[in-house]
């Protein structure tokens, strides 16, 4: 196109566009799950591509629609016409080679005789016996064979004949191709929107140990031992009374109430019988070491009265005074693992494992075509044929823990937390760690895309917020083990 003159480009420039009366291009707002779309904070100082970038997150959808797409009428007689016994539906047309006789044998010796060609009025043109043409009417056909026609009257009238006596059922006829047997499916795709995953939700409803003399940290995470990774952001939950909230006044002079969640949503996407949830309990940094510090909890009760309870009483002084001194700084204490086997569908996960081997070329050829659909399904929500992932399926579940393992070391690093978790996966684990006695109790259940009083990852309101609820829900970011294809909609510092 570009390398012709001006005159052959404007006259071919369709071949290059699209029909105009195929095409629709509207505009459709964008919606945002959040009360407020998440942007960059204004004072930060942007160059003009990266603000035009971060505008993409807000701006409305610009939509193509092919009008005519899937409508024409082969395609609806392709889906829902019956093809039995169509083909004696059509009109029988007859050839002029299929009116000779090959095998005559005076056909082979005598002069070819052409049939006598007729126009409409049934006046003969042309025979082969005629020798002089100038006696031979003049064909219509041929009257303004020479005259000078504009361009566009020439393409209208090859338009009508074109669209005149036109069999539209013509590629009805050629049989239907098998779904599995397609080289490639183009489903209309959807507005992208922000992906969620399955979304678990956990609240931790309370958190005891046999003595109460200081305030208590706890942080949840996700972890997949099979791909040794930690797949989620840290939550962070506060469960303490306003006595030990206290202590710490003079290093939080504010509270803010996105703090005070127990309740946590957080994203799977690759669901697996080895992912534990795994909360750490940390204390304020106090003098000495890590086993000595939690001694106490061990052998006291608060039960007991008499010097124990004295004892207590100058621990619970000593916690406060570590408090004033040293509170912004924290020492591991104790940490639980929760194996989230029970909420995902293990026989679902062993039956996408067989479909996963089949897709990777292990299974039998027999079962190659029951699968296509499947993972064909499964590409068209994000996924690869390669990374098949298990539904979440299960109801609330309450749960309540006794013991807590101790914290040996001065740090948990996540290489010696994978180890932990194998043997725990063995029970080995108890017979190596000394346990604290305690409650916790947590639920956990599905959680639904309309969970009200929720705040997003970077803390923006999620619709529907409800401001008179006490309690508010946190979601989580997710770490994926493997990539997730799908376009990102929400922008998010890093």
């Amino acid at each position: 196109m570009m390398q012709l003159n001006n005159l052959d480009s404007d006259l071919l420039q369709e071949l290059g566009d699209f029909p105009e009366d195929d095409l629709e291009v509207v505009y459709a707002a964008k919606e945002h799950r959040t009360l407020e779309p998440s942007l960059p904070e204004e004072r930060t100082e942007l160059d003009l591509h990266v603000q035009d970038c971060v505008q993409t997150y807000i701006r409305d959808w610009l939509i193509v629609n092919r009008k005519n797409q899937g409508s024409n009428e082969a395609y609806n007689f392709m889906k829902t016409g019956s093809r039995t016994d169509f083909h004696k539906s059509l009109r029988k047309q007859t050839f002029e080679s299929e009116t000779f006789d090959f095998h005559n044998s005076s056909y082979q010796t005598s002069p070819r005789h052409l049939k006598v060609l007729c126009d409409e009025s049934n006046k003969t043109t042309l025979t082969s016996g005629e020798i002089c043409l100038h006696s031979l009417p003049l064909d219509p056909r041929l009257t303004n064979l020479l005259q000078t026609a504009k361009a566009e009257d020439i393409q209208r009238q090859n338009e009508e004949a074109r669209q005149a006596n036109r069999p539209t059922e013509l590629f009805a006829l050629y049989p239907s191709i098998d779904e599995e047997d397609c080289v490639q499916i183009r489903p209309i795709p959807e507005c992208p929107k922000e992906y969620l995953g399955n979304r678990i939700l956990v609240k931790i409803q309370t958190l005891k140990f046999e003595i109460e003399i200081e305030p208590l940290f706890v942080t949840v995470a996700l972890y997949d031992i099979r791909e040794r990774k930690k797949i989620s952001e840290s939550f962070h939950c506060d469960l303490n009374s306003e006595q030990f909230k206290g202590f710490l006044r003079s290093h939080t002079p504010f509270i803010d109430s996105s703090t005070q969640a127990r309740a946590a949503v957080f994203s799977v996407t690759y669901p697996s019988s080895d992912i534990y949830l795994v909360l750490k309990i940390e204390k304020v940094l106090q003098q000495g070491e890590i086993g000595d510090c939690a001694e106490p909890y061990m052998g006291l009760k608060e039960s007991e009265s008499g010097k124990t309870k004295e004892k207590i009483e100058k621990l619970k002084q000593q916690a406060e005074n570590f408090c004033q001194r040293l509170g912004k700084y924290r020492m591991p204490f104790a940490w639980l693992p929760i194996n989230l086997a029970n909420f995902f569908s293990i026989p679902t996960l062993e039956k996408d494992i067989a479909e996963l081997e089949v897709l990777n070329g292990k299974g039998s050829c027999g079962d190659r075509k029951t699968m296509t659909l499947q993972s064909r399904r499964y590409s068209e929500r994000g996924f690869s044929s390669d990374d098949i992932p298990g539904p979440i399926n299960f109801r609330t579940t309450p749960l309540t823990f006794s013991t807590f393992f101790k914290q040996e070391g001065d740090r948990l690093s996540d290489e010696d937390l994978f180890k932990f978790l194998a043997d725990y996966k063995r029970s080995s684990l108890q017979r190596r760690i000394k346990l604290i006695p305690g409650l916790l109790k947590v639920e956990i259940s599905p959680a639904s895309e309309g969970l009200s009083c929720c705040l997003s990852p970077e803390l923006l309101q999620v619709k529907p917020f409800t401001e008179n609820r006490s309690r508010i829900h946190k979601e989580i970011l997710e770490f994926p083990v493997r990539e997730v294809y799908v376009p990102h909609t929400v922008y998010r510092a890093t």
